[in-house]
């Protein structure tokens, strides 16, 4: 490739990029006319610090021994959930909330595709109805994590990240991309999902009198990509619901705790790390020890940290202002307006891992359906030397 047309190449993908402010930056390096910021006065209207809370519940599990679905223990875990939003109002006060992964449903036992779907839920619908009210009593933003089914694609369950506001509406729905389970992923019927339900639905950000916020459930975040898609849309606060156990030996913060701080620290975003409370009717057993909920600031630092699994609240002032005015400061902690994504845009268009519409004939039955996929891919990647294989 010659350099005029390696910088046609340049150009044209700066064109496509995600990130507009970035792409602007760039076009007007590459006619000759850098635009150096000297200063940036405040516009629009200030948004207070308000105080935001990670919530801790009791979930009963969803499905008999056997795994078939228990409507009676939905509905419990949904009061549960409904009872710490009108709880928080009025001992807490947050204008913001984060529940848990699986605060609705939660297995035990070993659930199918069609046991799953038994046991979701339409949204908006009368259960996510009931959350709305909740919210909108309490005056405030309420992010939640359910299963869902969807419509345009029967036979199939998606795992939703969920966002209600003050108003009683559903603000935000984003359908999990990643973890290799039951569910059906947008990924794996992308063609008919971008036809179906457009662009804009997998990477949402809603913006919001209190800022943008944006749903990330659990092992999403272990892919940078994630974190970094939704900040190209304007993420400014991630609800990271997650249902992780803590390892039996390993210090705190667990590794998954320092990967949130990370995807605060290089996004400039506050992180809400949101896990379960207690699992089982039981309320005498012994807490399972688990990651602490956390929330995390646009530096990285821990704000506030669960002291155990139980029930209840950990909360943190939330400074939207002070995020923005680190994002609009032109000094070397901007990392945001460092980004070169015509860079590694080159990277990702060779780049081949795992494949999308990997299910759009056939609904998955099974985790284990994935297992050859990704045997494939990883013999695919050994062929082209991107790993190598240990020793013999």
């Amino acid at each position: 490739m010659t350099d005029s047309t390696r910088r046609d190449v340049l150009k044209a993908t700066a064109a496509l990029s995600a990130g507009r402010a970035l792409v602007s930056s760039v076009q007007a390096e590459e006619v000759g006319a850098p635009k150096v910021v000297k200063s940036l006065g405040a516009s629009g209207k200030k948004i207070e610090p308000y105080k935001a809370a990670c919530v801790q519940t009791r979930v009963i599990p969803t499905f008999d021994k056997a795994g078939k679905f228990r409507a009676d223990a939905l509905t419990a875990n949904l009061d549960r959930v409904v009872h710490f939003i009108e709880r928080g109002a009025d001992e807490v006060g947050a204008k913001l909330y984060s529940f848990s992964e699986f605060c609705l449903q939660a297995a035990e036992g070993g659930p199918g595709v069609k046991d799953w779907m038994n046991a979701s839920l339409r949204v908006p619908g009368k259960e996510t109805d009931r959350i709305a009210k909740a919210a909108q009593k309490a005056k405030a933003y309420v992010g939640f994590n359910t299963t869902e089914i969807i419509p345009q694609f029967p036979d199939r369950y998606f795992l939703s990240g969920v966002i209600v506001g003050p108003s009683g509406n559903v603000v935000l729905n984003y359908r999990k991309l990643y973890d290799l389970t039951t569910k059906s992923r947008p990924s794996d019927v992308w063609t008919e999902w971008l036809d179906k339900m457009g662009p804009e639905s997998v990477f949402p950000v809603a913006d919001t009198e209190i800022g943008r916020l944006a749903s990330i459930i659990a092992l999403d975040v272990n892919w940078p990509e994630m974190a970094r898609s939704f900040v190209f849309n304007g993420a400014e606060v991630f609800l990271n619901h997650t249902a992780s156990p803590a390892p039996t030996g390993v210090q705190t913060p667990d590794i998954r705790n320092q990967i949130r701080r990370v995807r605060a620290y290089e996004n400039m975003a506050y992180v809400m790390l949101s896990n379960l409370g207690p699992v089982g009717e039981d309320v005498n057993a012994p807490l399972e020890p688990r990651i602490p909920s956390e929330i995390v600031d646009y530096t990285g630092k821990a704000l506030a940290t669960a002291t155990d699994g139980g029930e209840g609240f950990i909360t943190a002032m939330i400074d939207i202002d002070a995020l923005r005015t680190a994002r609009t400061k032109p000094n070397s902690q901007n990392w945001l307006s460092e980004l070169q994504v015509p860079v590694h845009k080159l990277g990702y268009d060779t780049a081949k891992f795992f494949p999308v519409d990997a299910f759009a004939k056939t609904p998955l039955q099974s985790a284990k359906d994935f297992d050859a996929i990704k045997a494939r891919v990883i013999e695919d990647m050994l062929a082209r030397g991107i790993i190598k294989a240990p020793g013999a």
